[in-house]
């Protein structure tokens, strides 16, 4: 065998034996910007809570609890157990303005109350190989009230209760470039509510099942 033939034959050895393993790591490789199994995105949205009255009864002056839409800030988490699996926490700072409407003494001001929603929320994402990746979730809702301020005049203390509900979830993650990440995301809550003023004199109770749209941006680890 000459020289250039040992060569020719080395180098068909090699690619044979080269190609095959080649071929397998392109295979078990995933694009490193994917949301894949092991993937944590983090990000941050802006939302529109849509706070409107759904049965709330006022005892002795009637009427129903009205609650102000608002704006507010979200950070989440979200850890990928598969390339399909996740689950995402989530918490932000919610503001609201309660009114009490229609009743016998007309529209009543309640007051103020601050909140620390938290969701946690188990989620099936359809492509994750794909730049679009549109999610559905279902999980529990957790409204740990604060710095309940009664409006005055007619109401002097006010008192909201923590509540527990389950919040539905549909979003869409969109690969922007490399690790970053675009979000549209739209939950519905269904969690009951309750409130007394002036110690009990007052009370209301009833369904507060609001809508929250955000939109945001994430980075993937």
């Amino acid at each position: 065998m000459t020289f250039p033939s040992l060569i020719r034959a080395l180098a068909t050895i090699g690619l044979a034996l080269t190609l095959p393993l080649a071929a397998a790591r392109a295979q078990t490789a995933a694009p490193t910007d994917d949301l894949v199994a092991g993937s944590v995105l983090v990000r941050g949205r802006i939302e529109g809570v849509l706070l409107k009255h759904n049965g709330t009864t006022i005892s002795r002056i009637g009427g129903y609890l009205d609650n102000s839409d608002s704006v507010t800030p979200e950070i989440d988490l979200s850890y990928f157990f598969t390339d399909h699996i996740a689950i995402e926490g989530e918490t932000g700072l919610l503001h609201t303005t309660l009114t009490a409407k229609d009743t016998r003494l007309g529209n009543v001001s309640i007051g103020k109350v601050s909140s620390v929603p938290i969701f946690l929320v188990p989620q099936y994402h359809f492509l994750p190989n794909s730049r679009f990746n549109p999610y559905l979730g279902v999980g529990v809702a957790i409204l740990p009230y604060f710095n309940a301020e009664a409006a005055g005049g007619l109401v002097r203390q006010l008192s909201v209760s923590n509540e527990v509900g389950t919040v539905f979830q549909l979003g869409i993650d969109y690969r922007v470039a490399g690790p970053w990440y675009a979000n549209f995301d739209v939950k519905k809550l269904i969690l009951s509510a309750h409130a007394t003023a002036n110690n009990g004199a007052l009370s209301a109770s009833g369904q507060v099942n609001p809508w929250i749209i955000g939109a945001g941006i994430g980075y993937r680890f």
